[in-house]
C-alpha cells in the first residue's frame, strides 16, 4: 500500500515537471523541415488494418492537416513560444516553403563561413597567459564578506582557466542581478593586477560607473592600486591627467563609459577588459571593442543577454558561464502586470511606508516628469518626493543618490536611468508607468533594482488606460509577469531571442529573417552549417547540410507508440516522443527506457517497439542508410552515398546464399518469409549491428 502512495507521488511530481517543459502547446505555431510553417492541433491515434500509430497533428492554410508520424518527430521545430496571429501559414504541397529554405540556406552557409572566420583569427591571435599566485589570490577570496555559491565557484574556475591560457579570453558571465558577478569580476580583475596588468571596466551609465568604484574601492583597500573613473563628466584636466596616468601605469583599474574606448587612451598595459551589462550597449560600441583590444582578454557581464550574444554562446562562438544559484534567502520578486490604477499605486506605496521601506517610480518623459511629481505629491501628501534623471548634473544626481540611499527621502521618481546595478537594500517597491513600452531585458533589469534583501518585493508595471498594448507588448509583460522565479534573466533572454529573433549575428539588427522560418530551425541549420564546415572545410559541407542525412525513412507497419492506458496524459506522452526524436545515441536511448520502467512500470510491446524503431534509425544514420523498406517476404536497404558498408563481406554474404541476397547499385535486398512484423524488425536491428562490427571505408556509389 505505502509503495503504491509512493509510485503515484512520483509519477505526479514528474507529470508536473514535465507539463513546465512540454514542447509543442496547443495552436503554437510549429515548422516541418519539408513543409513549411503551421499550427500544432494535438495527437491524434489511428487504427489502420489493426496496426496503432500515433500521429502529431498540424493545421496549414486553407485548414488543411499533416498527420506526422510520432517516429519522424525529429522533423518538427518550434516556430518559437509566439502564438500570434500575424505569422501566415504554408500551404500544403506549395513549393514556396522548400525555395525560401534553400536561399535561406545558403545565407547561412555564409553567416556560418565568416563565424568561424571570426572565431579562427581571435584563437590565432597571442594573448597573455596569466599566472595565478594561489597563496596571494587565497588571501584575496578571504576578505570577500558574501558566501561564495557553487555556480559562482564554477564560474570563477573558468575565467581562470581562460586567463591562463595564451589565446585571449572571450567569455559571456550570465547570472541573475544580485547573484554576485561583480565579486567574480573583481576576482579576475585581481589576478591580472597580480600580473602587473591594467585593468578596464566598462559600463552604460555613470552612475553605474560611480557605483562600480566604491565598490572596487571598497573590496581593494587592502592594496596599493589606484582606482579611477572616466565618463561624461570628467573634467578637461581630470581627463588629461587620467590619460598621462594610463599611459605612464599609475592607474591600475579605469571604470568608466565609452569614454574608455576613445583612441586618446593609450595604456601602457592593458589586460582585461570588463564589459558590464553588455546588451547596453550597440554595435558600433562592440565593434569598436574588437578593434581597440583584439590581444586582451574580454569579460563580458549580463543579467540578461540579447538574442544575438545569447546564440552565439549557444553554438560555441562565445564562451559561456552561468550564475544559476541565488544568494540564501532570497525571496522570489512579487509581479503585478495591469492598467494604470491610482488607488493601486497609493496602497503600494503606503504599504512600503508602513513597514519603513522605499520605493522606486519609473517615468521615462523627462518633460512631464515635474507634473509627474506634483501628482504623486497630491496621491500620496505623507510621501516625501524627488526626481533624477540623465540631465542632472553629476554631482546633483550624486547628492541625491546619497540622499535616497541615507533614507532622507521616500519616493525617487526617476527614469531609466537606474536600471544598471544601483543597489539600495532598503528600496523594495518599484513602480513602472507605460511597462509597455520597455524591452523584456529592460523590465527584467529594473525589476532587479528591489528585492536585494531578505525582504518581500513588489514590482507594479502598469499599462496606459488609453492605448491598447501592441500584441508582442503584450506578450513581454506576460513573460515578465509568468517568470518570478530568481534566476530567470537568462531563461527571459531565451524567451527574448524567441520574441525577437537572434537577428543578423554579424549585422547591425539585433533582430533579422528569422520570421521566415523560425528561431528553432535557424538554429538548427546554422549549427549544422557550423559543424560541416569545421569538419569539411570546404563547400561541399552546403551539399552535406542539404541531405539531412541523420531522416531515416523506415517504412513498417507494426504498431510503435506510448499507448493511452500507459501514458494517458497527452502532454507527457508528446514530451516523451519529444525526447526520444531528440536523442542520437543508443546509450541515451537505453537509459530512457530504464527511466521510464522505473517510473511508469513494464515497458508494453507496443512501447518496446518504439524504442526498437529508434534505435534501428540511429543505428541506420550512423551507417549511410537513407531508406528502408519491407513486407513480410523482403527488406530493402537504400544506401547514401556517403557510408560504411563493407562490400567484401556483403559479397561474401551474396555468393553463400545468392537467392537470399541482392545488390543494385545502392540498394541492399534481403529474401525471406517472415511470420511477424516483429520478427522483422529484430532482423534488421541484428543485421545492422553486423554491419557497424564489419565496416571498412568502401562505400557504395549510386549511379
Amino acid at each position: 500500500m505505502a509503495q503504491n502512495i509512493k509510485t503515484k507521488i512520483i509519477k505526479k511530481n514528474f507529470s508536473e515537471f514535465v507539463l513546465k517543459k512540454q514542447p509543442f502547446k496547443k495552436n503554437q505555431l510549429v515548422v516541418h523541415i519539408k513543409y513549411g510553417i503551421g499550427r500544432y492541433i494535438g495527437l491524434c491515434t489511428l487504427n489502420t488494418k489493426g496496426i496503432v500509430a500515433e500521429y502529431c497533428v498540424i493545421m496549414y492554410a486553407d485548414r488543411a492537416k499533416l498527420y506526422v508520424p510520432i517516429t519522424s518527430l525529429e522533423l518538427i521545430k518550434s516556430y518559437g513560444l509566439t502564438t500570434l496571429s500575424d505569422i501566415p501559414l504554408h500551404t500544403l504541397g506549395n513549393k514556396k516553403w522548400l525555395l525560401e529554405c534553400k536561399k535561406i540556406k545558403k545565407k547561412i552557409h555564409d553567416v556560418a563561413i565568416q563565424l568561424i572566420d571570426n572565431e579562427s583569427h581571435r584563437l590565432l591571435r597571442k594573448g597573455f597567459s596569466f599566472k595565478k599566485n594561489v597563496q596571494e589570490y587565497h588571501d584575496f577570496c578571504n576578505t570577500c564578506p558574501y558566501f561564495i555559491t557553487k555556480d559562482q565557484q564554477k564560474s570563477i574556475k573558468e575565467i581562470i582557466n581562460d586567463m591562463q591560457k595564451p589565446i585571449p579570453m572571450d567569455r559571456l558571465l550570465c547570472g541573475d542581478v544580485g547573484f554576485g558577478k561583480t565579486e567574480i569580476a573583481m576576482r579576475a580583475a585581481f589576478i591580472a593586477l597580480n600580473n602587473k596588468k591594467q585593468v578596464a571596466l566598462l559600463v552604460p551609465t555613470t552612475l553605474l560607473a560611480q557605483q562600480h568604484y566604491h565598490t572596487f574601492k571598497d573590496r581593494f583597500s587592502e592594496y596599493i592600486y589606484n582606482i579611477n573613473t572616466y565618463s561624461r563628466f570628467t573634467s578637461l584636466s581630470e581627463e588629461r591627467d587620467i590619460q598621462k596616468k594610463i599611459k605612464q601605469g599609475n592607474i591600475h583599474v579605469l571604470i568608466g563609459t565609452h569614454k574608455i574606448l576613445s583612441k586618446s587612451l593609450i595604456w601602457k598595459n592593458l589586460g582585461l577588459l570588463i564589459i558590464d551589462e553588455e546588451h547596453r550597449f550597440g554595435v558600433y560600441h562592440k565593434e569598436k571593442i574588437k578593434g581597440l583590444y583584439i590581444n586582451i582578454d574580454v569579460l563580458t557581464l549580463t543579467a540578461t543577454p540579447i538574442p544575438r550574444t545569447l546564440h552565439m554562446s549557444s553554438l560555441g562562438i562565445r564562451d559561456l558561464s552561468i550564475i544559476s544559484t541565488p544568494p540564501k534567502k532570497r525571496l522570489a520578486i512579487k509581479t503585478i502586470v495591469q492598467y494604470f490604477n491610482s488607488q493601486t499605486i497609493r496602497k503600494a506605496i503606503i504599504k512600503e511606508l508602513k513597514r519603513g521601506g522605499q520605493i522606486y517610480y519609473i517615468y521615462n518623459i523627462i518633460k512631464n516628469i515635474e507634473e509627474k511629481k506634483k501628482y504623486l505629491s497630491k496621491l500620496v501628501p505623507e510621501a516625501r518626493i524627488q526626481i533624477s534623471h540623465g540631465k542632472i548634473s553629476r554631482k546633483d544626481l550624486h547628492k541625491i543618490m546619497c540622499k535616497f540611499s541615507n533614507k532622507d527621502f521616500d519616493i525617487l521618481i526617476c527614469t531609466t536611468i537606474i536600471d544598471t546595478g544601483i543597489h539600495i537594500s532598503n528600496v523594495n517597491t518599484i513602480i513602472i508607468e507605460h511597462a509597455d513600452k520597455f524591452g523584456l531585458s529592460q523590465l527584467h533589469q529594473l525589476r532587479g533594482r528591489i528585492g536585494r534583501s531578505e525582504i518581500q518585493a513588489y514590482a507594479f508595471f502598469f499599462m496606459s488606460n488609453n492605448i491598447k498594448p501592441s500584441k508582442k507588448a503584450q506578450e513581454r509583460l506576460n513573460l515578465i509577469q509568468s517568470l518570478t522565479n530568481l534566476g530567470s534573466g537568462f531563461t527571459l533572454s531565451v524567451h527574448d531571442s524567441e520574441i525577437r529573433g537572434v537577428g543578423e549575428l554579424l549585422g547591425k539588427n539585433q533582430s533579422g529573417h528569422i520570421k521566415t522560418i523560425g528561431i528553432k530551425l535557424y538554429k538548427k541549420f546554422l549549427s549544422k552549417a557550423i559543424n560541416e564546415i569545421k569538419k569539411s572545410k570546404n563547400k561541399t559541407a552546403l551539399n552535406e547540410l542539404n541531405s539531412s542525412n541523420k531522416n531515416v525513412d523506415i517504412q513498417l507497419h507494426i504498431s510503435a507508440i506510448f499507448p493511452e492506458n500507459y501514458i494517458n496524459d497527452v502532454n507527457l506522452r508528446l514530451f516523451f516522443y519529444k525526447k526520444v526524436s531528440r536523442i542520437n545515441n543508443n546509450g541515451e536511448l537505453h537509459n530512457l527506457k530504464k527511466k521510464l520502467y522505473s517510473l511508469l512500470g513494464t515497458l508494453p510491446r507496443c512501447v518496446k517497439n518504439f524504442f526498437l524503431l529508434k534505435k534501428v534509425k540511429i543505428l541506420s544514420g550512423e551507417i549511410g542508410i537513407k531508406k528502408i523498406q519491407c513486407s513480410k517476404k523482403k527488406v530493402c536497404l537504400s544506401f547514401r552515398k556517403q557510408n560504411i558498408l563493407n562490400i567484401n563481406w556483403i559479397c561474401k554474404k551474396i555468393i553463400k546464399d545468392p537467392n537470399n541476397w541482392k545488390l543494385i547499385t545502392n540498394k541492399l535486398y534481403y529474401y525471406q518469409s517472415f511470420n511477424k512484423e516483429l520478427d522483422i524488425l529484430l532482423w534488421i536491428k541484428n543485421f545492422l549491428i553486423n554491419i557497424l562490427k564489419n565496416k571498412l571505408s568502401n562505400v557504395i556509389k549510386s549511379e
